[in-house]
């Protein structure tokens, strides 16, 4: 029986499914595993791993036989409990409930301990971006790297640098906390049910300081400037208060042309455009008052 097969047979035995709502697709292609499995736990190494929506396990129990710890994170209780049933022991730790909504950072020092962690999962189309976005919350547990599986075009968008027409929030917000790479993709042939489309394998290696000192101004400031992607900065960047004249004066002090639109921005002018915000918000230079 092959991999697809002997999934199939094990979800229909415990009366389950891969659900819609919750973006499942699940990867049955051995060589894809054991590369994903390769690139979460190099070797040499015994990382404490949490994963993020398990599914039936297929990555788990490869992570387990590897050596690593692992904290899963699963919405569906269906698949959890059975995930508790093929897997068990004292480097498994199983916690049900919405990955967007759990504590990491509570969870990751209550069952694996203090120290950074790794990590892994699938991650559904639907929520990358959120998911993706709590790497540089303040309740991050402490993490070095991130092995993750997306839809091909979210990892598009997250690889993009920053000064290209494809940069955008997230591909700008991700360089803040970590260095992004490409490892490789996968065909829609090595998932149960098939997808429509392509996934991509990316790392993200964590970078100091993580997250940056403030992750609230910058997710603000970049958002803004890029809510009206068609428009310039001076006008994108007034919703946060002060008006064109204003942001135009400023930047332009910061060697920046207001006249740019978002994407065209590098990483360094970014964290001009984020001190420039920050000095507005203590009165710094003259002050501009807030739009109401």
């Amino acid at each position: 029986m092959n991999a697809r097969a002997d999934l199939q047979a094990r979800l229909r035995g415990r009366g389950l499914a891969p659900l819609k709502r919750y973006g499942q697709h699940f990867l049955v292609d051995d060589g894809a595993t054991g590369r994903l499995v390769s690139a979460i736990v190099p070797p040499g190494t015994a990382p404490r791993v949490l994963e993020i929506g398990p599914g039936p396990g297929t990555l788990t129990g490869q992570l387990l036989a590897a050596g690593a710890a692992v904290l899963a994170l699963e919405i569906d209780r269906g698949l959890a409990d059975q995930l508790g049933q093929s897997w068990s022991g004292a480097r498994l730790s199983i916690v049900v409930g919405d990955a967007l909504k759990l504590d990491w950072g509570e969870l990751v020092r209550r069952h694996l301990g203090p120290g950074p962690v790794t990590l892994a999962g699938s991650l559904p189309y639907y929520i990358t971006g959120p998911l993706i976005a709590r790497l540089w919350e303040p309740g991050a547990p402490p993490w070095d790297r991130a092995v993750f599986m997306l839809q091909r075009e979210a990892a598009d968008r997250l690889l993009a640098e920053p000064g290209t027409a494809a940069a955008g929030v997230p591909s700008v917000l991700v360089r803040t906390v970590a260095r992004p790479q490409r490892l490789f993709d996968i065909p829609p042939s090595a998932f149960f049910p098939r997808p429509r489309v392509w996934s991509t394998v990316v790392e993200l290696t964590a970078t100091a300081p993580c997250p940056p000192a403030d992750p609230g101004l910058w997710s603000q400031v970049v958002h803004a400037g890029f809510g009206q992607r068609r428009k310039m900065l001076r006008t994108t960047l007034s919703v946060l208060g002060g008006d064109a004249a204003w942001w135009t004066q400023q930047l332009a002090a910061r060697g920046i042309d207001a006249s740019r639109r978002a994407e065209a921005l590098s990483l360094d002018e970014w964290q001009h455009v984020v001190s420039v915000e920050a000095d507005r918000r203590t009165g710094g230079n003259g002050g501009a008052p807030d739009v109401v």
